[in-house]
């Protein structure tokens, strides 16, 4: 039996190495073929990861002339200075006939008014046009008419707040505060690895999501003193949550600091304002139906990251 190809784009993100990850972790993996296309800016240590993990890697140069012969499933995921290649991207699968197609995109997306959550929005309405069936006449009796015509489906997996986002703050936590610009607003933190649980997921039961949206969170709803609270106990630090009304300081010495994309940066600031709107203020239902599937929590990725916070004090 031929293994289902699977090519995932752009895999150098930290979620498409997770994806990858978590599909050659599947029962699946001995059936399934997996490519990963690359940034040409990706690192020689990520895509040794990607090689280690499985995966054939080949670098995207131009995303022109990228091409899916016999790909069956697509993920396209997005560095934020390329995201008009997803049109592209779409074109291609639309050109090489791609079955499915999954885009990781972005919580609120067809709410939101800032350049990132607006990007999405466009990307997400031309793949909703993906879904149709292609026929095309052809001579040889039922089983070349089978193969002449093809349906091509899609599935849109918005992803929320990252724990990881939250290690922009990590230098006034070290002095004992949570400066978080949010208010008594809530929301639920939700990391890369269970980004990719989800995805490979969706990628290995696609007849699931067949058409469909979905929005993926953490599996705990925070407000900033239950944050500060449960960081306390995590760090053995005392931590106090005082909300930060220096709109220059959050940018400057917290997000853009810690997060070098322009784009991305702006993106996530956004979303400290939504938070405080309380527009992120639910909890996605578990839809991955993965058996014994537990979702990381907040305090599994801070106690990962402890001697980022105090290694300096050693």
């Amino acid at each position: 039996m031929a293994k289902e190809s699977i090519c995932v784009l752009e895999a150098d993100r930290p979620t498409g190495v997770a994806t990858v990850k978590a599909l050659f972790e599947s029962t699946k993996s001995n059936r399934t073929h997996v490519t990963a296309g690359v940034s040409p800016n990706s690192s020689e240590e990520v895509r040794q990861k990607l090689k280690q993990i499985g995966a054939q890697v080949f670098v995207i140069d131009d995303p022109n002339h990228v091409t899916f012969n016999d790909v069956v499933k697509l993920q396209i995921i997005l560095s934020p200075e390329r995201l008009d290649a997803a049109k592209l991207y779409i074109d291609s699968a639309v050109k090489h006939r791609v079955p499915f197609v999954l885009l990781q995109s972005v919580i609120n997306a067809d709410e939101r008014d800032d350049y990132y959550g607006k990007k999405f929005k466009e990307i997400e309405h031309q793949l909703q046009e993906y879904a149709d069936k292609e026929c095309h006449p052809v001579e040889g009796g039922p089983k070349a008419q089978k193969e002449a015509h093809i349906h091509r489906h899609w599935s849109i997996l918005r992803v929320g707040f990252y724990d990881h986002y939250l290690l922009s703050f990590k230098d006034c936590i070290k002095k004992g505060i949570l400066d978080l610009p949010i208010g008594n607003g809530q929301f639920a933190p939700v990391a890369v690895e269970d980004v990719g649980k989800a995805s490979a997921h969706i990628l290995d039961k696609s007849e699931n999501f067949f058409n469909k949206t979905n929005t993926l969170t953490g599996s705990e709803l925070f407000d900033g003193k239950k944050l500060a609270e449960r960081l306390s106990a995590t760090l053995h630090h005392n931590l106090s949550y005082k909300p930060s009304e220096d709109i220059e300081h959050i940018k400057e010495d917290h997000i853009k600091k810690y997060i070098k994309s322009p784009i991305e940066s702006d993106g996530t600031f956004h979303l400290l304002s939504l938070i405080k709107e309380d527009k992120l203020k639910f909890v996605s239902p578990n839809f991955i139906e993965i058996e014994k599937y537990t979702q990381k929590t907040v305090e599994q990725f801070f106690k990962e990251h402890k001697e980022e916070f105090f290694c300096e004090q050693k």
